[in-house]
């Protein structure tokens, strides 16, 4: 019933403009299908999350870009995460409480040599709460930045001094894309009311998750297109296309786990400067749930190339980073054996 309500409402909402248009003399355009994020009380909704790269730095010398050496190194993160509405308001904010049921990630390095667990790993069996809009927009984040600086700080294993921290790698990077990416795809249509139909089209600036915490964090502007829309017995369901290109300066509307300078141990990494990301190829699709108002599924695949200096001057050596990533939202069943890692696939 509270979802019949809500989409009432907003089709009186949508209703009241056409009227408006009307009486402007202009003849409205026709509306298709809302994408709300429709929360029900007592309803958590589970979801499983996975991010995996392949990073390769590939060293040239000289502008015949001979290649003298490449290393390489791969990380994943997973994580099972309920999501339980603690306060819903249909026209306004409602406050989520995110609990991870379960986390896992795995690491190789440029040199083969073992690595300390993840600080992502703490994260399992805590919770904490953000606010969102009717759309899935992150609105206030709640206890969500007080617990992520609390996971950056178990990133440190040393401080030389003030000026010189020293700290593990993490994929902390990567749940907090997750935490913003979630219902982009609809947070992102600057047109809720007008619903969307076959062809619809818009557009969404996002950071994208990165090997190492750089200044110059890599963006992209992402173009969602609505492939098809497709209805059962049960169930209308959208499946949405989305393209990448890069953007010129970096997305920095999102909280960050560390404060003050530091270097990565063991990382080529701390070596290196001056990152330029040059260019971007892949592709997406997410699956809507237009029935429920909820995310079904959301699939990443793309590579990033990035030219960047050592700090120190090598000769002619010209570092080039190609990160190949992809990244799996999908929606989980409630029932037990879908919150540990090992079950949800």
């Amino acid at each position: 019933m509270d979802r019949i309500a809500k989409r009432t409402d907003l089709l009186l909402a949508a209703v009241m403009l056409t009227g408006l248009g009307l009486l402007a003399g202009c003849r409205p355009a026709p509306r298709g299908d809302y994408m709300t994020i429709d929360f029900q009380p007592r309803t958590p909704l589970r979801y499983r999350f996975v991010s995996s790269r392949e990073v390769e730095i590939l060293l040239t010398a000289g502008p015949d870009g001979k290649k003298e050496d490449a290393k390489t190194s791969t990380e994943s993160i997973e994580m099972v995460m309920d999501i339980s509405p603690v306060q819903i308001d249909p026209y306004g904010l409602s406050t989520l409480e995110f609990t991870c049921r379960d986390v896992r990630v795995s690491r190789t390095s440029f040199s083969g040599k073992g690595l300390a667990a993840d600080a992502m790993e703490s994260l399992k069996g805590k919770s904490y709460t953000i606010r969102v809009s009717p759309t899935g927009q992150v609105e206030e984040l709640g206890t969500f930045e007080t617990l992520l600086k609390e996971i950056g700080r178990k990133s440190f294993v040393s401080s030389a001094s003030p000026d010189q921290n020293i700290k593990n790698p993490d994929m902390i990077l990567d749940w907090i894309f997750f935490q913003y990416a979630l219902w982009d795809v609809s947070a992102s249509n600057p047109k809720p009311l007008a619903g969307i139909r076959q062809g619809s089209s818009w557009q969404s600036e996002q950071f994208m998750p990165w090997p190492a915490p750089i200044r110059n964090i890599p963006s992209r502007v992402t173009t969602y297109t609505v492939r098809e829309i497709s209805e059962t017995d049960t169930r209308k369901t959208a499946v949405i296309d989305s393209r990448y290109q890069l953007r010129e300066k970096p997305v920095l509307n999102f909280p960050m786990p560390y404060e003050g300078s530091f270097q990565i141990k063991g990382s080529l990494f701390s070596v290196l400067r001056n990152f330029r990301h040059e260019s971007i190829e892949g592709s997406g699709t997410q699956v809507y749930n237009l029935t429920d108002g909820i995310l079904q599924e959301d699939r990443q695949d793309y590579t990033l190339v990035t030219r960047a200096d050592f700090i120190l001057p090598l000769g002619q050596s010209l570092p080039t980073l190609t990160v190949r990533q992809s990244i799996t939202i999908e929606r989980l069943d409630n029932d037990p054996g879908q919150g540990q890692i090992g079950a949800a696939q």
